[in-house]
């Protein structure tokens, strides 16, 4: 395990953040400095995974912790999945796969890609998709009451999907396979199995607390939530994950919304399909509408979301309302609320939700 004192000297080569151009991300660990005022001494550090991106390199995980835990008694952890998370080529080539026009600009299939995104939730990196905005806010909250925050990285563009051998994506189609569903499943055991986690020569810095840990979703993450929720490897019938709380923000939950209307959603259904192969029924396992729920559970969104059409926010919205969840309803025309703008009080309100259970009063 790394000291304290051997991570905060590799922390201190980091003079900044990256907000204000495209300087490439150094794999080192370095010091989480948001927009906003965020407590001091809490450090990010890189983990790769033996998980293959389309682009043949390996997915980047990183821990968003501070100095003081390090030898210290367990403590709350957070797995945060990243939005952005939809892509394919239309016509790819099986020598070259990633060769060809792509679905989303840039591209969501390379490592570089899924680790700028990461940087840009958490407020230190430019935001590589048009129109999202990300200003650190969540990871803020959570470092200010004390949670850990572990952030995978998709650089599979399958929202959270799809794993080989269980949820496999269709790979005549794509000639590659896709693998978020199995991120978003090993970055939850990393936290709560250290002896998982040593299998894949991952070694946290820190002890988490695995009765306090929870998961959230930003965008097309709040899927990979679902699907964590949903997971019954042993066929018991139960979900083998029981988070203490999550937490979505703004996903396209119901997926049936698209699929209902093929000529409105012609390019989005045909990416759909790469994934989920057997149509709706198979989108249930990311839906919170339909996927098993933990007693809190906290789902935020826009009316004026401009990602993604209202409907497929209706269903699971009245369904956590009615089971005694929170629902937040933005009037905001952005998608992202809790982690973009300037709305550090939310994030907050959000967390808080998360941790104890306290409903925000209506805002």
């Amino acid at each position: 395990m790394r000291t304290a004192t051997a991570v905060v000297l590799a922390a201190s080569t980091l003079t900044g953040c990256w907000k204000d151009d495209y300087a490439e991300i150094p794999p080192d660990v370095l010091q989480f400095q948001p927009p906003v005022e965020a407590p001091a001494g809490w450090l990010i550090q890189p983990f790769d995974v033996n998980l293959e991106c389309p682009d043949g390199e390996q997915t980047r995980f990183y821990l968003l912790y501070p100095t003081a835990a390090v030898g210290g008694p367990p403590m709350a952890a957070a797995l945060m999945l990243h939005g952005g998370s939809f892509d394919y080529v239309y016509a790819p080539d099986p020598v070259q796969p990633l060769e060809g026009s792509h679905y989303a600009t840039p591209s969501r299939l390379t490592r570089q890609y899924a680790v700028h995104q990461i940087f840009a939730s958490l407020g230190m990196y430019p935001e590589p998709v048009e129109g999202r905005a990300d200003a650190g806010l969540l990871p803020t909250a959570l470092a200010e009451r004390d949670v850990a925050v572990l952030m995978p990285g998709n650089c599979w563009g399958d929202l959270w999907a799809s794993k080989l051998g269980s949820a496999e994506n269709v790979f005549i189609d794509d000639f590659f396979f896709r693998q978020g569903r199995a991120a978003a499943e090993w970055g939850w055991r990393f936290l709560i199995d250290p002896a998982f986690a040593d299998v894949f020569d991952v070694e946290l810095p820190i002890e988490v607390d695995p009765a306090q840990t929870y998961a959230i979703g930003l965008s097309e993450g709040g899927r990979g939530v679902a699907e964590l929720l949903s997971i019954d490897n042993d066929e018991d019938g139960n979900p083998d994950y029981s988070p203490a709380g999550v937490l979505v923000d703004s996903p396209p939950d119901d997926l049936s919304v698209f699929l209902d209307d093929a000529g409105l959603y012609a390019s989005v259904v045909e990416g759909l399909y790469r994934m989920y192969p057997e149509g709706e029924s198979d989108t249930l396992r990311g839906s919170m509408y339909a996927a098993p729920l933990p007693p809190r559970v906290g789902y935020v969104y826009s009316s004026d979301d401009t990602d993604w059409p209202p409907e497929v926010h209706a269903r699971a919205a009245q369904r956590i309302e009615d089971a005694g969840g929170w629902v937040h309803i933005s009037g905001l025309p952005q998608s992202g609320v809790l982690n973009g703008g300037t709305d550090l009080a939310l994030a907050r309100d959000a967390v808080d939700y998360l941790l104890t259970g306290n409903v925000p009063a209506r805002r």
